[in-house]
């Protein structure tokens, strides 16, 4: 457990956590992406429970039911948590990969280089897939952190594969869109790969009738097979199987006209660092923009990704900046808040600071001129705390949150101490491991993958029946036999030790150069980078 700073603490010990609502106080500018209240300058967020219960302006007082609750006093500027809508989290321990060249379409780096498979299929199966158990839990622990210390309290989730193939989600730090905790919110749905031309029909549009958010993987590419899984979409009839519930993913490959018929979509995300990473282009994001459609930003993925959201809000400023300022950072902001929330039915429950929504906040130091501006420019270690459902997951440490031994965790990001709450009630899946175990097991893991890679596949398969009840889904390289067929396949000597990569980008000082390095990328995000 975390609480805010120790006065807070004491005097609010008798009914911080032993009362059945928690209560606290929170001052500091108060950017709600909320049209109808903008920016509150020195305002309070009032939380009672999981819930914000009131937003107040600086000279409001706070209501009875908060008489003797210390407030707590940020010195900064107080977010929604971030969403991000679109990230493979299983392959997030894997390294930044050095794309060898640029690709015109997905299945070319998944299905025809052999560069793909030796620096990420392999070291992400060898890992996943592996009998000893931590290493999934290590891979979920340091996913879910990794993005955490972005300020992400909403993400697609990680999900796994029974022994009986039933496939379950995990319930764990940060929000779920596809498994929420909460019965009475709306869960996602959605499809990685490309759907066959005669699977439109026959699977998209039945999952589109279901009225719930379903994600799909769109038109990822440049060239004419790519544009052509858009054009899959039309159906015999001549109409489109793009509903209100469908989101879609990457659409690099749009011409200006197909945005007409994608605006009948809930929206698109985003994905510009991966997509510059891997074939040198992104979507045409003004063609969205100028027809309304609403956009969210995604982190996509370790191999061709930023760290975390914060870095994917950076590339997003670059591209609008060479685009013209096409967007203002009040819109970049809210492709990480307030839009994902309604595309996926949640914008009762997240995505703004408002009264009746639950209490995920993002609070980042110092007070700014343009509080939009200097989110995006925040690094990891200017996070001060990040609150999800009203638990207090990160807070810096030094006098303004306290962490109990027991159940918090102490970890440095850049040179600020932080607490880390991972504890869960009742039947923690994850056994209880520390980010620091996470990173450890990871870290002997990638460095002893011939090692690894080197167990017979028979008696791998033994062991796994025996031991693991649970492995994780690896979305891109499932789609084989089997992820052991690929190591079977392989021998040992073809397998290389790698390097886990620091968690933030603010403690890889190598980040921003290997980025640069990739041969894809264009001129002027080398120049912002």
């Amino acid at each position: 457990m975390i609480v805010f700073n120790a006065e807070t603490m004491r005097a609010g010990a008798a009914s911080l956590r032993s009362d059945a609502v928690y209560k606290a106080v929170l001052r500091g500018d108060v950017v709600s992406m909320d049209p109808a209240v903008g920016i509150l300058r020195r305002g309070k967020v009032c939380i009672a429970g999981n819930t914000i219960a009131h937003v107040l302006t600086a000279d409001a007082a706070v209501p009875p039911e908060f008489d003797g609750v210390v407030p707590v006093e940020t010195t900064g500027t107080i977010f929604p948590g971030l969403v991000d809508l679109h990230n493979h989290l299983t392959y997030n321990f894997v390294p930044l990969w050095s794309v060898p060249r640029r690709y015109t379409n997905r299945n070319q780096w998944r299905n025809e280089q052999p560069a793909y498979a030796h620096d990420i299929a392999l070291p992400a199966s060898i890992l996943a897939k592996n009998p000893d158990k931590d290493y999934s839990r290590a891979i979920v622990r340091y996913a879910e952190c990794r993005s955490l210390l972005g300020g992400v309290t909403t993400g697609q989730g990680i999900s796994a594969s029974t022994r009986d193939g039933f496939r379950t989600y995990f319930e764990g730090l940060v929000r779920n869109v596809e498994h929420p905790a909460d019965a009475d919110w709306v869960a996602c749905g959605g499809q990685t790969l490309d759907f066959q031309p005669s699977q439109i029909a026959t699977e998209l549009v039945p999952a589109l009738a279901r009225g719930k958010p379903f994600f799909y993987h769109l038109s990822e590419g440049t060239d004419a097979d790519a544009r052509a899984r858009f054009q899959d979409l039309q159906l015999a009839d001549g109409s489109w199987a793009i509903k209100s519930s469908l989101i879609c993913i990457h659409c690099v490959g749009l011409q200006p006209a197909d945005f007409d018929q994608l605006a009948a979509a809930a929206g698109m995300v985003w994905s510009p660092t991966s997509n510059f990473l891997l074939y040198g282009e992104t979507a045409r994001i003004a063609e969205g923009k100028r027809r309304g459609i609403p956009i969210a930003l995604g982190v996509d993925w370790a191999p061709s990704g930023c760290k975390n959201m914060l870095g994917e809000l950076k590339v997003a400023r670059s591209v609008s900046r060479a685009l013209g300022d096409l967007f203002s950072p009040e819109e970049l902001v809210s492709m990480v808040s307030v839009n994902p929330a309604r595309m996926i039915g949640w914008e009762q429950h997240i995505g703004r600071i408002k009264p009746g929504l639950r209490a995920d906040l993002l609070v980042i130091d110092g007070t700014h001129e343009d509080p939009y501006a200097a989110l995006i420019d925040a690094r990891e270690d200017a996070i001060r705390a990040v609150m999800i459902d009203g638990r207090l997951r990160l807070g810096e440490a030094g006098g303004f949150a306290v962490g109990t031994p027991e159940t918090s965790e102490l970890f440095m990001v850049g040179r600020k101490h932080y607490f880390l709450d991972l504890t869960e009630p009742g039947n923690d899946a994850m056994g209880g491991m520390s980010l620091a175990t996470a990173i450890a097991k990871l870290d002997y893991g990638l460095r002893h993958l011939p090692e690894l890679a080197a167990v017979p596949a028979p008696a791998v398969r033994g062991e796994l029946a025996t031991r693991a009840d649970w492995t994780l889904d690896l979305e891109f390289d499932d789609a084989v036999p089997d992820a052991l067929s690929l190591l079977a396949l392989t021998p040992p000597e073809r397998v290389d030790p790698m390097q886990l990569d620091p968690i933030t980008a603010v403690d890889d000082p190598s980040f921003s150069a290997r980025l640069k390095a990739n041969p894809n990328l264009p001129a002027f995000l080398k120049e912002t980078l």
